[in-house]
């Protein structure tokens, strides 16, 4: 599979990007305060008039992106309606691959499903999160294998941590504690082309070794070997909704611009 080619700030600089976002899963925690079965996956959540698909899709577009693949699962046919209606709307083309276990894996096993038939350079999201677009600028201007860092909210147990130690990430996890992270991944990230390869074995081992991983580990194996970067949010607001208070604080920052670069 392979998409437009595209220009950021570098003269010159092309690279060809697809955009991954992963929305199988049912969200069971929101699920007890919202209706899920009538809205559908959390991709699938109107925030100030727009979803987070169609926000997600929008950004990918505006920086020239026109191939997006999306794994399903819970819900998948409401996935594919909405994406029908995006896809005149934005002139956009979506692959939708479905993860039929969706209920007994986690992420990793996902992101393997929509990496399957990839291998140029890749931005992925968790299909949850709503960010500030600016977030999403500063992390494909580096051009390389990267995640997106939160480095100013303050942490907590369930926070999937990040130790960046000399300018290299040395540890991600729950597990981490509070006072040695750095910040928080906030489930936003690219795989350049050149480590699609070594990404997909990582994934793999981690279906294989437990199938309710999560993608992220793979990024910390991807630092031992030097080939992972990051960008900080600064300040720059994001959140993912995991709850019906996750949601309140997403309706409450959607229309709010954040500094001289933030927009939703």
């Amino acid at each position: 599979m392979t998409g437009r080619c595209v220009t950021l700030d570098k003269p010159g600089r092309c690279f060809t990007l697809i955009g991954v976002i992963l929305a199988a899963g049912r969200g069971q925690r929101l699920g007890r305060d919202i209706d899920l079965e009538k809205i559908g996956p959390k991709c699938l959540l109107p925030i100030d008039g727009r979803t987070l698909l169609e926000r997600t899709v929008s950004d990918l577009v505006s920086f020239g992106v026109d191939t997006i693949t999306i794994v399903v699962g819970y819900r998948a046919e409401m996935v594919r309606e909405a994406c029908a209606a995006l896809g005149r709307k934005y002139d956009a083309r979506f692959d939708l691959v479905r993860n039929d276990a969706y209920l007994s894996t986690n992420t990793a096993c996902s992101l393997q499903i929509g990496l399957s038939d990839i291998h140029d350079d890749v931005v992925i999201f968790n299909g949850d999160v709503l960010y500030d677009r600016a977030i999403l600028d500063d992390l494909l201007k580096i051009n390389r294998t990267a995640i997106s860092v939160d480095n100013t909210k303050p942490l907590t147990e369930e926070s999937f941590k990040v130790r960046i130690a000399n300018g290299r990430i040395e540890e991600m996890g729950k597990t981490i504690p509070i006072e040695r992270a750095t910040g928080e991944f906030i489930g936003i990230s690219t795989i350049g082309g050149g480590d699609l390869l070594e990404a997909k074995r990582l994934l793999k081992n981690l279906v294989s070794d437990n199938p309710n991983n999560y993608y992220d580990f793979i990024y910390l194996s991807l630092s031992e070997g030097g080939n992972l970067a990051y960008s900080f949010t600064n300040g720059l607001k994001w959140t993912e909704i995991d709850d019906i208070h996750d949601l309140k604080y997403a309706e409450s920052i959607a229309g709010v611009a954040c500094g001289a670069r933030g927009r939703f």
